[in-house]
């Protein structure tokens, strides 16, 4: 993983066979980010698998072969034990030019993986329970 910093937008190169969602893990940790938001996404993923959310569950599809990442966005909040997760969704598409996409939850860089991410000054934002549901609340 390749990082820049400049005042608030974070920029970062995620690297051929790197785990997509551990890497932006790790570095959310090493930079003790409270809240970012992703402002822009690309490159590839192989291994992608895709998830869309019906009653309580996600219903999966895995995209074994490397597929361009034509878009991505989301946010890192900090769970229930202060610890940095994302909620992150991506538009993918095959050789074919067929598109699929949804909720991310898991997948490797293919090539490269290019991340643009904004943090807002002062605020956090947490993922809580609201009415059995967790939803994003901002401090």
């Amino acid at each position: 993983m390749i990082t820049k910093k400049y005042g608030n937008i974070l920029c970062l190169r995620l690297q051929h066979g790197e785990d997509f969602l551990e890497k932006l893990i790790e570095f959310a940790t090493e930079n003790k980010l409270q809240n970012a938001i992703i402002l822009n996404g690309v490159g590839m993923l192989k291994d992608a698998e895709i998830g869309y959310f019906e009653d309580g569950k996600y219903l999966k599809k895995i995209f074994n072969t490397p597929a361009e990442l034509v878009s991505t966005n989301g946010n890192m909040y900090l769970n229930q034990d202060n610890k940095p997760e994302w909620h992150i969704h991506v538009a993918l598409a095959d050789k074919t030019h067929k598109m699929i996409g949804g909720h991310i939850l898991s997948g490797l860089v293919w090539n490269t993986a290019e991340i643009f991410i904004q943090t807002i000054s002062g605020a956090r934002f947490i993922r809580e329970s609201e009415d059995g549901n967790l939803r994003l609340n901002f401090y």
